[in-house]
């Protein structure tokens, strides 16, 4: 998606939130919605980063200025929206429930880049193996070719 589609879903998800909390909703549905908000904040972040494809115009026609402007609009409005969501939950819930809530995020975080990490050096161990086993499968065939031919100038004589 694109960052303002992503920006706009963001933002859907944060006026869910004030609307629950106003309305007195109970704790499981109010920080679902967070998560879901979270989540569109994490993606926007993401695409705020993302490289270009190999066949993608870059800045996709932006100038720098009018691209750096909309990142630092998007920026502003996503911190404020924090802001705002954690005054509201420190209200709502106590001081802790959003602490509590920020530390979860944190170790999750934690644990998904360690399991990138290790499934990125499971990738480079199974390619390797693949290159070592392509490399001993071609040396057992010349090996065999070379016996192969020994013993066929043994039998016939070499010529």
């Amino acid at each position: 998606m694109d960052p303002i589609s992503l920006f706009m879903a963001a933002t859907a998800a944060f006026n869910t939130v004030k609307k629950l909390v106003e309305a007195g909703r109970e704790v499981e549905d109010v920080l679902g919605q967070i998560g879901v908000w979270m989540g569109k904040v994490s993606e926007l972040q993401a695409a705020d980063n993302k490289k270009p494809g190999l066949f993608q115009r870059i800045g996709n026609g932006k100038s720098v200025e009018q691209e750096a402007m909309e990142q630092l609009q998007r920026r502003e409005a996503v911190r404020k929206q924090h802001l705002e969501m954690m005054s509201m939950v420190k209200l709502r819930y106590g001081p802790q429930a959003f602490e509590d809530l920020m530390n979860m995020q944190r170790q999750i975080k934690l644990k998904r880049e360690r399991e990138i990490i290790h499934q990125q050096q499971r990738r480079r161990d199974m390619v390797g193996y693949a290159f070592a086993a392509v490399i001993v499968g071609l040396a057992v065939w010349a090996l065999w070719g070379m016996i192969a031919l020994a013993i066929d100038w043994k039998l016939n004589g070499v010529r």
